[in-house]
């Protein structure tokens, strides 16, 4: 590799990680927050700004793609209608959004209050009445939730434990702390039915988990989990 390639390659990995340093911070004080502002930027700044490895190394491949797109769909819809329908058995459903629904961390003497209400997400469901505002509301669960947490908890946790411990038992142990991080509906929902929503969310992990087993890629996944949780949260879970 000549110097000029050098040069080049070192200025693309410097600008992939400051791109992804840089949009979070901007997104945040936009008033823009959720885990898939900070899950996707992880991985690549790792993966390819430090390591230097290319995006397929994340589960960004092109090969097979269309299968992968129709299983995503596929799997999405039913993951999305049978864990609505498990929401309504257990009497998850039909809540509205207040003031009390806030993250709150404290770091010294410093307090951080994150509103869930003003979370990008929320506010685009808010306007998911119209026809367009719909559509804007499933691209942003696809392509920022879907694919922003996908590449995270398949693309990179999934593969790094895979490295270390049996395939199956990696694709349930990334599961297991992917509904972990949904710890915020303790904020909405008493403990008990919270517990029960977690394992629901644990159950969707390890459907993606083997989806991206299958495909070695995270389009499946990514899809599934994006259009999966646009039903969830737009049919069943909240109400405006």
């Amino acid at each position: 590799m000549g110097k000029s390639e050098i040069s080049a390659n070192v200025f693309f990995r410097v600008s992939i990680c400051l791109l992804a340093i840089i949009l979070p911070i901007l997104l945040l004080s936009k008033g823009i927050y959720g885990s898939f502002i900070f899950t996707f930027s992880i991985p690549v700044i790792w993966q390819i700004g430090f390591l230097g490895k290319s995006g397929e190394t994340l589960g960004l491949k092109i090969n097979s793609i269309k299968p992968s797109i129709i299983a995503g769909v596929i799997t999405g819809c039913l993951l999305g209608f049978i864990g609505g329908f498990f929401l309504r058995l257990i009497g998850i459903t039909g809540y509205v959004f207040n003031n009390v629904n806030k993250l709150q961390f404290s770091i010294g003497s410093f307090s951080f209050d994150f509103p869930l209400q003003k979370e990008l997400g929320y506010r685009l469901l808010n306007i998911s009445s119209t026809p367009i505002g719909l559509c804007v509301y499933l691209l942003f669960s696809i392509f920022l939730i879907g694919f922003g947490e996908e590449i995270f908890w398949r693309g990179f946790i999934q593969k790094k434990v895979s490295s270390y411990l049996p395939v199956n038992l990696s694709i349930w142990l990334t599961a297991i702390l992917f509904a972990s991080i949904h710890f915020y509906i303790f904020t909405i929902l008493p403990i008990k039915i919270g517990i029960y929503f977690l394992f629901l969310i644990a159950i969707s992990g390890l459907a993606w988990g083997y989806l991206f087993k299958y495909f070695n890629s995270v389009w499946s996944s990514a899809i599934s989990h994006g259009i999966s949780a646009f039903i969830i949260w737009k049919y069943y879970f909240f109400t405006r």
